[in-house]
């Protein structure tokens, strides 16, 4: 298995959200020493190309930037920055994007460079596409600030992809905010809160419409070289096109330990010292490891249940019994109290949650 980023490990570049952040500060008139101070992270790193952070240094930041900003609204404006204009390597591959499923695809395969704090999963319903977001890099600590970037980023690129604004419906994993209000200005009023998991849903149809920026280099030899390069991982001479797909690949990381975690259950029951030692450490180190980021490995566990309980139930066919089988319980009623303590609700409630 390739390596998964830990607490420690520096595997976020900060050109990105760090740079955002002290952008967003300066045009306040905030102090960015304040901002950066106990994070390691100095004004000069962040104009070096290639510079990385670590997860504890990036919560660390986070930390500092909520506690000093003076309104709500300190996720949402960074998003708004986010997508597609300051993804990295990410955003010719986006800009060539022919409408948002195949955007969607795009960034579901290569979102590590640009936010990889999340993970993604998703399924095609009868009319709408759904996305589950999990936190990946120990960031559960702040899921509302970073579920609120992610989304944000995501209406925003849309709104200047599309020409239009974004249409669709999410559903949050917590209790109704107190900035409420910046939720109906971003997101709009279709919204819920007291999720098991964070979901978006978009229409089919909308999902297809195309981009503004696919339809005026359509033809252009650009875009042509650009496909060919992200699905080919053609490796770039000196002065072209980066392509995401030989980025991704020459980077050390693709996911943190949670991330991999959940992959290697969402394939196979395995138990933890089984896990460890797919990871080539011992089940104490692991759990250590998992403790840093304020995870354990059952938790992990039961979200990934959760996940395929979640998948099964958008499947009219699964009843209780099979989806129980499915999930290795011994019987319906075992899956259903499990699943209440997961979500506090029957799997029932959730066939229409997940319609």
């Amino acid at each position: 298995m390739r390596a998964l980023a830990t607490w420690q490990d520096k595997c976020i570049d900060s050109q990105l959200l760090v740079a955002s952040l002290v952008g967003l500060f300066k045009q306040r008139g905030l102090d960015c020493d304040k901002l950066l101070r106990g994070t390691g992270i100095f004004s000069a790193d962040i104009r070096k190309a290639g510079h990385t952070i670590s997860p504890k240094q990036l919560l660390r930041l986070v930390d500092n930037g909520l506690s000093l900003w003076p309104s709500g609204d300190l996720s949402f404006l960074l998003g708004q920055l986010w997508l597609p204009s300051q993804s990295g390597p990410l955003t010719t591959g986006m800009f060539c994007a022919r409408d948002l499923n195949e955007l969607g695809l795009f960034w579901y395969q290569y979102h590590w460079l640009t936010q990889p704090w999340l993970q993604c999963w998703r399924w095609q319903g009868d009319k709408e596409w759904h996305f589950l977001l999990s936190l990946d890099l120990g960031t559960q600590r702040h899921t509302q600030f970073f579920i609120e970037l992610s989304l944000s980023s995501l209406v925003a690129s849309c709104k200047q992809l599309m020409g239009k604004g974004w249409h669709g419906s999410m559903s949050f994993p917590y209790e109704t905010p107190q900035n409420i209000a910046q939720y109906y200005k971003y997101f709009g009023t279709d919204i819920s809160f007291d999720a098991p998991l964070c979901r978006v849903s978009m229409a089919k149809a909308f999902m297809q419409q195309p981009l503004l920026y696919a339809q005026q280099i359509a033809c252009s030899f650009e875009l042509q070289a650009t496909r060919h390069a992200v699905t080919h991982a053609v490796i770039p001479r000196q002065g072209h096109f980066q392509s995401p797909r030989y980025a991704l690949f020459a980077s050390e990381y693709r996911l943190g330990l949670a991330a991999g975690i959940r992959l290697s259950l969402m394939r196979d029951n395995v138990s933890l010292p089984e896990m460890a030692e797919k990871l080539s450490m011992s089940p104490a180190t692991l759990k250590r490891r998992l403790a840093e980021m304020d995870l354990s490995f059952g938790q992990l566990a039961d979200e990934t249940r959760l996940i395929k309980a979640l998948y099964y139930l958008a499947t009219p066919s699964q009843d209780a019994h099979s989806i129980a089988n499915s999930l290795s319980f011994s019987d319906a009623s075992n899956f259903r109290r499990s699943f209440k303590r997961w979500t506090g609700q029957l799997p029932t409630y959730f066939r229409s949650w997940l319609a």
